[in-house]
């Protein structure tokens, strides 16, 4: 399957969040570093801001716009907690040619939208930046109920539609109703393969886990509100932890990938650790304990271009090959702050 298009798909897989916060929750916010460099990276994103406002670089309607919202809307807290007010008017001054991200956005769902398009803008738009679900509106013509698209979609066996928009449908779902749906729930714990992980199809028999469909199954079981040792998530932390690489980044297709980098520290923060200790590891796969260990945080900021230039705070992919676009560098700032991703961390996991 070509990379483009596989990864396309996968998006509606890779990206999970935050609704209700712990007190001791990990943030980036005082992450000096790595605010610096989503800082950075966020101003090339707007510089490639479309006429319409919206971010599509890859031909790909409605792939790239959420997830740039979302990192301008990161890069703009001021404080650990997060504030949607914050995040809307950083979202709504981000204009070009009169319009802002919003504007395409909304041009977007007026359209024939299906239920893993509508999860995802519930989940990187609507609910970080304060706005209504049922009422989606930003321009003023006409309104989109986004979570009815989403429950028009729901099966009896608690999936909706394809996998990966099961996933992430579960996520709009807890951040709207307060809860992941039981058959849901129950039809998530099927899928996952014997050695820990999911594969996009979400077939429990096959052999194609990858890291990006773990991710989003872990924060998945994360906002149902199971308990921090459920032999599931533990068994896909276990997936992510044999799965890392010596430098810290996570793989996509064979390549070290941001994206998918990115996907494992939002399912880490989900599960209740630090990213940026071997903590999460060492407690999901305790044969590795002792090993050295390289943050996946410091691994995405080694890869942000930071010669001068029109490439200057861009988070370099694999995937650049087939044509730059701005969902790595998205997802690195979402991950670099991880502040309103993931939806309801469990709380602090204890350490060996």
């Amino acid at each position: 399957m070509n990379k483009t298009i596989r990864r396309f798909g996968a998006a509606l897989g890779v990206v999970v969040f935050a609704a209700a916060m712990t007190a001791c929750r990990y943030t980036g916010f005082e992450n000096g570093p790595a605010k610096a460099t989503g800082a950075s990276a966020v101003d090339w994103l707007k510089r490639q801001q479309r006429s319409d406002g919206g971010f599509e670089l890859s031909g790909f309607p409605g792939f790239e716009t959420p997830d740039a919202i979302l990192a301008i809307a990161e890069n703009a807290q001021q404080q650990a907690a997060w504030d949607t007010t914050q995040a809307r008017r950083a979202v709504q001054a981000a204009v070009t040619n009169g319009h802002n991200p919003l504007h395409a956005i909304d041009n977007f769902v007026d359209g024939p939208i299906d239920a893993g398009q509508a999860a995802k803008v519930i989940v990187l738009v609507a609910k970080p930046l304060g706005m209504s679900v049922g009422n989606f509106n930003p321009d003023g013509d006409t309104a989109k109920n986004l979570i009815a698209t989403v429950n028009a979609a729901a099966a009896v066996n608690g999936s909706y539609e394809a996998f990966n928009a099961t996933l992430y449908a579960a996520m709009a779902k807890k951040l709207v109703d307060g809860a992941v749906p039981a058959k849901t729930l129950s039809l998530i714990r099927g899928a996952q393969e014997p050695f820990g992980g999911w594969d996009f199809n979400g077939e429990p028999t096959g052999n194609d886990a990858d890291i990006d469909t773990t991710s989003i199954a872990i924060a998945a079981l994360a906002a149902a509100g199971v308990p921090g040792n459920d032999a599931d998530l533990r068994l896909g932390l276990a997936y992510l932890a044999n799965s890392q690489r010596s430098n810290g980044a996570f793989q996509a297709f064979g390549s070290n990938d941001p994206n998918s980098t990115s996907s494992a520290v939002f399912a880490i923060v989900a599960a209740g650790f630090d990213p940026t200790s071997s903590c999460w590891r060492d407690v999901a796969a305790p044969n590795l304990r002792g090993r050295a260990y390289t943050s996946p945080i410091a691994w995405l900021r080694s890869q942000q271009i930071t010669a001068s230039g029109p490439d200057h705070g861009r988070i370099k992919s694999p995937n650049d090959a087939f044509g730059v676009n701005t969902f790595a560098t998205s997802q690195s700032v979402q991950a670099l702050r991880y502040a309103w991703i993931p939806v309801s961390p469990l709380a602090p996991q204890e350490c060996p």
